[in-house]
């Protein structure tokens, strides 16, 4: 999936997309279109969802029906869903923010392995160095 640019911000809106969009009873294609769309609005049980355009040939009519009745299900509403391909999303997919959050749990290990008291020791003693792309969490 697509990497997260530099000038892509944090998304904030009322539907927390980030965290529901990893809710939705969705499996494949539908799936990937979700976790990589942002909510372009939400207001009066109107969604629209906006997607890079890169994934717009895979989105068929059954998929978006499949889109739509996940979301109204979890969100107990009746809603018209709209999804539109765009150039440029403005904010971050829940994909890239799910990235982002695992780059930053990650870099928390790290820090917390290089102050850890032990590791100092083996650090003076050894002259023992951390390879930091090893460190990963164990799922």
């Amino acid at each position: 999936m697509p990497e997260k640019p530099d000038d892509v911000r944090q998304a904030k809106d009322v539907l927390h997309w980030s965290e529901l969009a990893y809710e939705l009873e969705l499996n494949a294609v539908p799936r990937q279109i979700v976790l990589n769309s942002i909510v372009e609005s939400y207001t009066d049980q109107h969604l629209v969802l906006a997607f890079l355009q890169e994934l717009e040939v895979m989105l068929k009519p059954d998929l978006e029906r499949q889109i739509k009745q996940a979301i109204e299900h979890k969100l107990g509403v009746s809603l018209n869903l709209e999804l539109k391909s765009s150039a440029l999303l403005a904010v971050e997919t829940p994909y890239q923010a799910g990235v982002r959050k695992q780059e930053e749990e990650r870099q928390s290990m790290i820090r917390s392995i290089q102050q850890d008291p032990l590791v100092q020791q083996l650090k003076t003693v050894f002259s023992a160095e951390l390879v930091e792309n090893s460190v990963h969490k164990r799922v």
